[in-house]
Parts: C-alpha cells; sequence; structure tokens
C-alpha cells in the first residue's frame, strides 16, 4: 500500500531547461561555467554549493576567477543560474493537493542551493499557497550537506520523514537516483521528459478505499 510519494523536484515537479541557463552564461562570456551546467551531476562550485559547502557568494566568486569577468555581479549570475528553472505546470500543484486531501503524504527530496529555492517557492505560490502548503516534508541537498544519489539523503529523509521505502514511491528524472531508492527498498518511477504523469495517481484509487 502506498502512503508516501517522494518527489525530486527539478524535472519533476519543476520543469527545466538547461539551454537557457547555458546561453546567459555564454551571453556573460562565461563558457566555463555554461561547460558545468548539469541537471544529475553538479560540478565544480556548483556541486560545492549544492552540498552546502559554500555560500552563493562564495560561488560567484570563484565563477568570476574561472572564468575571468570580475565584473559579473552576483545578481546576473543568479539571473543566469535561475533561467534553468521554466515553471511548474498548474496540474502538478492540483496533483500534490488531491494526494493530500485523499491522506496520502506528500515529500520533496532535491539537489538544490539556497539560491535556486528562492525561485522554487515563488513557484509555488500561484494559488496563494507556499511550498510547505504542498509538502509534509522538504529535504534539500544543502541543508542535509549531502547530495543525491548518496543512499545517505535518502535514509536521512526517511529518518526525518517516519516513511517506510516498501510504502513509498519515490518519483525522480535520474535513472542513478532511481537505482538507488530501489536497492533501499522504495517503489520507483523514472517519468520521461515533459510527461504527464498524472496516471500514476489516480491507480491509488483502490488503496484509499482499501485504507
Amino acid at each position: 500500500m502506498i502512503k508516501n510519494i517522494l518527489f525530486d523536484l527539478g524535472g519533476v515537479i519543476v520543469d527545466l531547461d538547461s539551454s537557457y541557463c547555458i546561453d546567459v552564461f555564454r551571453r556573460l562570456n562565461m563558457p566555463e561555467i555554461a561547460e558545468l551546467i548539469n541537471p544529475y551531476h553538479p560540478a565544480g562550485m556548483i556541486g560545492e554549493l549544492e552540498h552546502g559547502d559554500i555560500t552563493f557568494h562564495e560561488a560567484c566568486d570563484k565563477m568570476r576567477a574561472v572564468s575571468g569577468r570580475e565584473k559579473v555581479t552576483d545578481e546576473q549570475i543568479a539571473e543566469a543560474y535561475n533561467e534553468f528553472l521554466r515553471g511548474i505546470k498548474p496540474w502538478k500543484l492540483r496533483a500534490l493537493d488531491d494526494l493530500r486531501r485523499r491522506g496520502i503524504k506528500t515529500y520533496a527530496l532535491s539537489n538544490n542551493n539556497p539560491m535556486s529555492m528562492q525561485t522554487v517557492r515563488r513557484m509555488f505560490t500561484a494559488d496563494g499557497k507556499t511550498m510547505e502548503d504542498y509538502f509534509d516534508g522538504i529535504y534539500l541537498s544543502y541543508e542535509l550537506r549531502i547530495l543525491k544519489p548518496s543512499q545517505e539523503i535518502y535514509l536521512r529523509a526517511i529518518e526525518l520523514s517516519g516513511m517506510r521505502p516498501e510504502e513509498t514511491l519515490f518519483i525522480d528524472d535520474s535513472e542513478v537516483n532511481v537505482n538507488v531508492a530501489r536497492d533501499l527498498g522504495f517503489l520507483v518511477y523514472m517519468p520521461r521528459p515533459d510527461e504527464d504523469f498524472s496516471h500514476l495517481f489516480s491507480s491509488l484509487d483502490i488503496l484509499d478505499a482499501e485504507r
């Protein structure tokens, strides 16, 4: 019986398109940073930022040093990186609402950073709500100081939430992340790019009736 759903954010709830981000960094004459943009494997100072090892300003300083673009501001870098984040389709917010009304607990587990999370949180306010209104728990790499696909971040989410993997569906768009979750006993699903995966939730009706 599925009692919980654990969602990745970027690529699952939040639509991503790295081409926008890469293009802006190139227009800022920072091609070295453009080459580090990867939704699945954060590298260099981006990986350090998402691991919680450095602040956003420190990450910007490293980007400026690597690219030799000392006059590019933190604000310009934030705007460039946030071009990665393309929004949340309304059906996803409705699906989260519906799952919680049906008594299924929803959680988020994401490799992320504090700068991007400011933008992500605003995306959840379309209906006058906050991100916390859609999830029973939000687990972020920079706060936990662990990155997916480390088993440790999944175990920490289990510890903090009390969820049982065998009662939890994990949805992530990275094959390596899905494989680690499966090894830990989670039920898993990896949506295709731009897939409407709401069909997963209608199949939970029988489980609701049996509860």
